[in-house]
This record gives structure tokens, sequence and C-alpha cells, in this order.
């Protein structure tokens, strides 16, 4: 399992080799941009809104106590990067669904030099693409609301922040891989199961992926980065079924 896990990790920084490619580059800009501009306009909202209200506080207080205005910053930035992680990363992902299931594709086709999806407009890779990232909403739903109840209870509450850290992993390498073995018509069922026999590397490359994604102007650079190295991991430790094992 650790094995695995650390496995897992290498693959998002192979990620960052396949996006240079001159004939992968171009397949990168759109969701980038996308990314860009959303977390871009999430940032200056929240700025904008929450502002007035630190000054506020601020003033109400003696001067003595003006240390606590970057605690206060520092506090509200950790409370944005869980509900960005939890709620804006998975709507940035349906945004940006159908241009990162392309470049999903032709990286696969340029690992393996076999054509993924001949056969299927982009309006069809459209539609499954935005359809599969709202089913997984309801999944994100359901375990987020468990994690808080166990949150909520005493005692129990002490390994809550692990049990966050392990769900969020996994939901970023569901996420993510959702891109290249959507391209095989794999429904969200299929890729829990096969994400199941090698778990350690689910969580690794997802790990790793939310660390990217805490950190500020590096979290732009996190979609096009995650489709890339999970769709490597896809085609060299779960696309065979004998290698699942």
């Amino acid at each position: 399992m650790l094995r695995d896990i650390a496995r897992g990790s290498q693959y998002l920084a192979q990620g960052f080799s396949i996006i240079k490619s001159p004939d992968i580059r171009r397949y990168v800009v759109m969701p980038l941009l996308l990314n860009i501009l959303l977390f871009g306009f999430v940032i200056w909202f929240g700025y904008q809104q929450l502002s007035p209200m630190v000054q506020w506080v601020m003033t109400s207080l003696p001067e003595w106590l003006a240390f606590l205005e970057w605690l206060i910053w520092l506090f509200i930035t950790l409370m944005v990067t869980v509900i960005v992680f939890f709620t804006f990363t998975p709507i940035a992902n349906i945004v940006a669904a159908p241009f990162n299931a392309i470049m999903a594709e032709k990286i696969e086709e340029k690992l393996t030099g076999e054509d993924i999806n001949s056969g299927v407009g982009l309006l069809t890779i459209i539609k499954d693409s935005i359809l599969s990232q709202l089913g997984k909403l309801g999944y994100i739903a359901l375990w987020s609301l468990g994690l808080l109840l166990i949150t909520a209870i005493p005692v129990i509450n002490l390994i809550s922040p692990l049990l966050w850290v392990l769900f969020g992993s996994w939901l970023l390498a569901l996420e993510y891989m959702d891109y290249p073995m959507g391209n095989h018509d794999l429904s969200f069922k299929q890729q829990k199961q096969v994400l199941k026999t090698r778990r350690g590397l689910a969580l690794g490359f997802g790990g790793s992926v939310m660390v990217l994604t805490s950190i500020p102007l590096i979290n732009f650079i996190v979609m096009p980065l995650a489709v890339a190295g999970v769709t490597v991991m896809w085609v060299k430790e779960y696309r065979d079924p004998a290698t699942r094992a």
C-alpha cells in the first residue's frame, strides 16, 4: 500500500513533462485558461466581500490587538481553501470537462499509439463529460454529510481530520480518473471498482493533487497537470486489467 501511495504521487510529476510536449500543449490551453479565470474570479470576489468585514472587525478592536488582522486573514484563507476544494473544484471540473476529456484522449493516443474515440463526436464527448461530473456531485454530498456528522461527535471527531484527507485524496483521484476512463465508456460505478483494485495509487495521486491545490498560484495549473498525470497512470497501471491485481 505504502509503495503504491508513493508511486501514485509520482504520476503528477510525470504529467508536467507530458503537457510540455508540442503536440499536447495546444489541448492544455483551454482548461488552463478556464481554471485561471474561475479561480481568479473566486479569489477576487471573496476578497471584495470579506475585506470590508475584516476592516470593520479591526476598527472595533483596541489598537494593541492589531496583530490579529493577519490571524483573521489566515483563518479566512484556510476556510476558503477547504470550501474551494470541496465545492469549487468539482464545479470547475464540470466547466472544463469536455476539454479535459479531449486532452486525456490525445495523451492516451500519444502514449499507446491507438485511436481512442474515433467514432465519437465532439457533442457526445461534451454531453457525457458534463453528465459524469454532475453524477459525482451526489456522491460527494453523501460522503461529505457523513464526515460532517463524524466531525460533530465528541472523541470520534479526533480522527475526522485524517478521514477528510483520505476522502479528499480519493475524491480527487475519482475526479480526474474520470477523464481517461470516461473515454472508454466506463460508468462511475465501474470507475470506483477499478480504482479500488489499487487504492494506494489512487490515494497517492489524489493526495498530491490536494497538496498542489492548496498552494496559491500553483493551483491555477493543477487541472491540466492532474489530467495529464492521471492519464499516464491510467495507461501504465489500470488500462490493462492484468496490471490491476
